[in-house]
Parts: C-alpha cells; sequence; structure tokens
C-alpha cells in the first residue's frame, strides 16, 4: 500500500473525491468520512487535519482516514472518571497540578468532533497487521520539516460489543503497543421502519416518557423554528458560534472545538443534508442546532443556546426531538445523540452504545502511567431510564443490549 496525503481539499481532484466516496459505499457508512465532511473541515483554516488515503500498485483506494493534531483540556478532576485506587488519586493530583487544568497535545486519528466509528475504514482484502503498520505511518505524517508532530496519538472511536460492566480500559484488544481507553457511551436511538410518523414512535414509549414530550412540546410552544439557508448561516455564524461557546464553555473535558467557519463549511458541502435549525423567541435567535442528516443515519452535530430561554422553553430537550423527527422523515436507520446528558437523552428513548479508544504516547514512562490510570478508573454513567414498552424490546432486541 502507498499512503497518500492532503491538507487541503483542493489537493486532489474532484475525480479522486469521487472515487473516495465510491470506495465508503462498500464499508460500513460514516458521514464524517464522507468526502463532504472531510472537505468541509480542511476548508477551515484554523483546523490541522489530514486527508489520508492508500492505494495499491493499480492505484486503487484500499483505505482512507482523517488525522487532526489538537488539545485535549480536562477542568474537572475526578467528575468523569471514578476509582477509588489510591494510585489514580496521586496520579489526578499530578496531572491538574498547577493551574488545575489537564491539557495535552494530541494528533487523533478520526473526526475531532464526531462520537462513533468514524475513524478509519479499509478494504476486507487488507489484514489487520497491514491496517495497524498503515495506521502507524498516517499518524507520522508530517507537512514540513518546521512543525512538531505531537508525541501522544489517540485512535477514536469504536463500537464494542462487551456488556456494560465489564472492563476493558487498560488493556490492549486492539494491538500490544496501545492502550484501550472508555469514555463516555455515545447516545443513539435504533429506529424501526414501522415507526413512519413521531407520534408512532412516541406510543412506543411508556407512559412518563410520552409526557414528557407532552411537556417539551407545550414550554417550547412559543418558539419559532427556521431551516436556515446557506447565506443566513454564513451571516449568521458568529452568533452561532456564540451561541455554542455558551454551552461548550461549561463541559469539563474538551478534544479539539468547533471553529466559527465549520458549520458555514458543512452547509457548503452538505447543503440540505445539513439542517441548520434557528430557534427564535420573539424575533430573537436563542438557539440553533445541526447535523448530518442522511437515510444511513441522523448524526447530531453541535447545539447552541442562551441558558435563560433554555430553561424556560426547554430549548435543548425539543432540539432532541427535532434530531429524532429528521430521523423519521428521511427513514433513517438510527439517530446518533452523542455523548453528553446521558439521562436526558435516555429519557427519550436513547440507548447507550460503548465505544472504545486506544492511545499511544511515544514517551514509555507516560505510556506506562496512562495505561495503569486506565486500568483504575471507569467512565461515570448515571442510572438511565427504562423508556421502552415490553414489546418494543422483543421487536428491536439491540434497544434492550442498550439499557444499564
Amino acid at each position: 500500500m502507498k499512503l497518500i496525503f492532503t491538507s487541503t481539499h483542493r489537493g486532489w481532484s474532484e475525480e479522486f473525491w469521487d472515487k473516495w466516496d465510491a470506495f465508503l459505499k462498500h464499508e460500513p457508512p460514516s458521514a464524517y468520512l464522507d468526502s463532504r465532511s472531510i472537505k468541509a473541515a480542511l476548508s477551515v483554516p484554523d483546523r490541522s487535519i489530514r486527508a489520508i488515503c492508500w492505494v495499491d500498485e493499480e492505484s486503487n483506494i484500499v483505505g482512507v482516514a482523517s488525522t487532526e493534531d489538537t488539545q485535549a483540556e480536562s477542568i474537572s478532576k475526578g467528575r468523569f472518571l471514578k476509582a477509588d485506587n489510591p494510585f489514580f488519586k496521586v496520579a489526578q493530583q499530578y496531572l491538574y497540578r498547577g493551574d488545575g487544568v489537564f491539557r495535552l497535545n494530541i494528533r487523533v486519528l478520526g473526526m475531532v468532533l464526531s462520537s462513533g466509528d468514524h475513524a478509519y475504514r479499509f478494504s476486507d482484502k487488507i489484514s489487520q497487521k497491514d491496517i495497524h503498520l498503515a495506521i502507524d505511518e498516517a499518524l507520522t505524517v508530517q507537512e514540513s520539516t518546521k512543525k512538531t508532530i505531537p508525541k501522544t496519538y489517540l485512535i477514536k472511536d469504536h463500537y464494542t460489543d462487551m456488556p456494560m460492566g465489564e472492563r476493558f480500559a487498560g488493556k490492549s484488544n486492539w494491538h500490544s503497543r496501545w492502550v484501550d481507553l472508555e469514555f463516555d457511551p455515545v447516545m443513539e436511538i435504533d429506529l424501526l421502519p414501522k415507526w413512519t410518523t413521531f407520534e408512532l414512535y412516541r406510543e412506543a414509549l411508556r407512559k412518563k416518557s410520552r409526557t414528557k414530550i407532552r411537556r417539551i412540546l407545550n414550554s417550547s410552544s412559543e418558539l419559532v423554528l427556521k431551516n436556515l439557508s446557506f447565506n443566513e448561516v454564513d451571516k449568521l455564524s458568529t452568533e452561532l458560534y456564540e451561541l455554542y461557546s455558551k454551552v461548550f464553555s461549561r463541559a469539563g473535558f474538551k478534544l479539539g472545538k468547533l471553529h466559527i467557519q465549520d458549520i458555514v463549511e458543512l452547509k457548503r458541502h452538505w447543503g440540505d443534508k445539513f439542517p441548520v435549525i434557528g430557534y427564535y423567541h420573539e424575533n430573537t435567535l436563542v438557539g440553533f442546532q445541526c447535523g448530518i442528516v442522511t437515510k444511513d443515519a441522523v448524526e447530531a452535530f453541535f447545539v447552541g443556546f442562551n441558558n435563560s430561554e433554555n430553561r424556560v422553553h426547554s430549548i435543548y430537550q425539543r432540539m432532541l426531538l427535532e434530531f429524532i423527527q429528521q430521523g423519521i422523515n428521511v427513514g433513517a436507520k438510527k439517530i446518533s445523540l452523542g455523548r453528553t446528558a446521558l439521562d436526558i437523552k435516555s429519557s427519550l428513548g436513547a440507548c447507550p452504545k460503548r465505544l472504545s479508544c486506544h492511545m499511544k504516547v511515544d514517551n514509555s514512562v507516560v505510556h506506562c502511567l496512562m495505561r495503569l490510570v486506565a486500568r483504575a478508573s471507569s467512565p461515570k454513567i448515571p442510572p438511565l431510564k427504562r423508556v421502552w414498552k415490553d414489546d418494543v424490546i422483543k421487536d428491536g432486541a439491540s434497544l434492550s443490549s442498550r439499557h444499564i
């Protein structure tokens, strides 16, 4: 295999990008590996991202991926991970020394802002050994000798079928030189084909959840929702970013961040399949939501809102309902709602799906320390609600398997 890469979407011809997408049609679908998402990210000047491609001797594509250099930042010691091991507490004190913020420059294989299995795709003719070698090569790609490559690498994410409660963090199931990590699960809804309307979806839920949905719709009834055009998104980009920042600033753990041009470029490349919905109250923009909508999946991307209006009008919860409605409208197979607010999402029908990440540090001492920390800790996952009627769980086995 030969590796080629580009740091600009104009580095390859449209004909080549068409071949990229043709290759992906034979693999598990990924909206974030789709050329439209990759080209959108490459068009944002503040991103340090590369599209990676492997070709065989006849120049046929046999693998695709993306890498991005970014920074991981945590300001919430002990908020997301739990552990009683004294070693873990000592390690926390060391990592959060100084200003109480843990920062790490990192190179990520996969789209930083996504959740789910979007890191890479290879032809089934490529062996696992060759995949590992190819990824090692991709993570050391350097545009120029002047630029320093981060010495910490992260592959995100892979789905895992391990039952809840069974530990895998700290092990090396993917590769002996990498450490498996676990963060919060992604919250997803598998849509059954018979749910052709939102009302049919709602009727499949237990009474408590149906009552909650009715309450959300009532409290958000004064909001006016508007599907923004590309020109409107471009014009409102600063306002949209400010609304996003009000939500993002409260996050205790951050891996990269949205940039002002991200939403504009995604709208430019995806068009109607990337609806950006503005939420207006008394003619004032108070929130927005955006995501990629295809027949394979609805990938909730980002939301933003004013906290004061959110408390009164349940903006965030209404957004979750809108993502569900979008999926039903296009006949999507699933809805991916991301990794935050697990309890709220579970109350509306989402179920947790475990994800495994893999990390490697060039510094062998730090790498061993990371392995020990991973073994001694686990994500803090609140008890999630059982919201589906019993007959729905029987009809959709994957729904019941995700309850904890």
